[in-house]
């Protein structure tokens, strides 16, 4: 998705160039890749590219330089990049086909190409691509907004370290499971805070749209904030996916809900469609981070937990 760059640093090319060049003696399988994604290489110099275009238009780059936040901007473009190939794969699986025309109406409504890219990772020749990929996403949502429905075993727990650490173990383990809901806090009322073959559908738990819960495939284990304010982490293993009818008065809930919680849920669906995409990123750059949809410097870093246990791999 795209991010919004508070703050850029402008350098000149050649120092550019040898800060991203360093690191570079682990990449992955194909030379002069910054990332692999389903076999598909995302080339080094398609990232550093454009991470000097997005450094050259953005007016504010030199308190980032001096931070050492450099590397933040390459990953944001090359996250950029995996994503749009998500997006891309996701179309061509459902037979999504985008009137160039609304692309081409909407980045003209933001103030035209240059306009419309300022402050993100965007620049007037990727704009439009991005906002193809947008709209996309937004019809994948509205496909699925109102009759996907995932089954869960669940519980809650306020740490999250605790709850990467147990969704891991429930990962290694899945009888582990069982467990980890009888032992699960209780939340304030006094209520549970776990349970199992739990019925969720996006209408009637709004607050989860954006979590991994709908992009994932059935026999995979996820953590996330539960909340915004990360008070609890939600730690479940989804057991089915499934299609269900719209309740009345569903049927046009696409075109009411908010476009940012719809192109959310968008990229969740996207993400399931390209569950059989492997994706690996150059060192250099860090790790995938699908939780949040984006690259991070390393695997502590990751916003979330996703795991497959080995016996579904083997499936």
């Amino acid at each position: 998705m795209s991010t919004v760059l508070k703050r850029l640093s402008l350098v000149g090319v050649a120092a550019l160039l040898a800060v991203t060049v360093v690191g570079c003696g682990s990449e992955p399988a194909k030379a002069g890749s910054a990332a692999i994604v389903g076999g598909q290489t995302i080339d080094l110099e398609t990232v550093q590219d454009r991470t000097v275009t997005v450094l050259k238009k953005e007016p504010a780059a030199q308190q980032m330089q001096d931070q050492g936040k450099l590397d933040q901007v390459s990953r944001l473009v090359l996250a950029d990049e995996i994503t749009h190939r998500i997006a891309d794969h996701a179309a061509q699986r459902e037979g999504i086909t985008v009137d160039e025309t609304e692309v081409y109406d909407a980045v003209q409504e933001k103030g035209g190409p240059e306009e419309a890219s300022k402050q993100s990772e965007q620049d007037a020749t990727t704009i439009h691509r991005r906002q193809r990929d947008v709209l996309v996403m937004g019809e994948l949502a509205r496909r699925n907004l109102t009759t996907l429905e995932v089954v869960i075993d669940f519980f809650q727990v306020r740490d999250p370290k605790e709850a990467k650490e147990k969704a891991a173990e429930v990962t290694a383990d899945p009888s582990k499971m069982a467990r980890f809901i009888q032992e699960a806090p209780r939340t304030a009322s006094g209520q549970q805070a776990s349970a199992t073959g739990q019925r969720v559908r996006v209408t009637e738990n709004p607050s989860l749209v954006h979590t991994m819960l709908w992009g994932v495939e059935p026999g995979t284990v996820v953590a996330f904030p539960a909340d915004e304010q990360q008070a609890s982490w939600m730690v479940a293993l989804v057991k089915e996916r499934n299609k269900v009818s719209a309740s009345p008065g569903e049927e046009d809930l696409g075109e009411r809900i908010d476009p940012r919680l719809l192109a959310a849920f968008g990229l969740r669906i996207a993400q399931y469609l390209a569950a059989d995409l492997d994706i690996e990123v150059n060192p250099r750059y860090g790790v995938w981070d699908p939780t949040d949809a984006t690259v991070v410097g390393s695997a502590g870093e990751r916003a979330g937990f996703v795991g497959v246990p080995a016996a579904r791999k083997k499936s």
